[in-house]
């Protein structure tokens, strides 16, 4: 499958805000390995790291799956970061002159 095929029904963003929705997005090189990116960048993640597109919603971030699968799922902690940062930061953020 391509990845053209795995984009099929997927609507394009049309404003700025839908192109900078978070969503999520896994590792190109292996499998259950998550980050997070924006839609109009789904193949690079806010971290860096190269991705591809899933139909995982934003909502299942940081859910483990059930018992009997050989692997369990990874979060990348860096994009999470990113996204959400941690109270403090945010404020320092917003303190700091541009």
């Amino acid at each position: 499958m391509s990845l053209f095929d795995t984009m099929k029904g997927v609507p394009l963003p049309t404003t700025e805000a839908e192109r900078n929705e978070f969503v999520v997005s896994e590792v190109s090189h292996g499998f259950w390995e998550y980050h997070l990116s924006r839609r109009n960048n789904i193949l690079r993640a806010l971290c860096g790291a190269p991705t591809m597109p899933t139909a995982m919603p934003l909502s299942a971030w940081g859910s483990q799956v059930e018992e009997g699968l050989p692997r369990r799922p990874i979060y990348c902690e860096a994009c999470a970061r990113i996204a959400w940062p941690p109270a403090g930061e945010a404020a320092r953020e917003a303190r700091r002159p541009d």
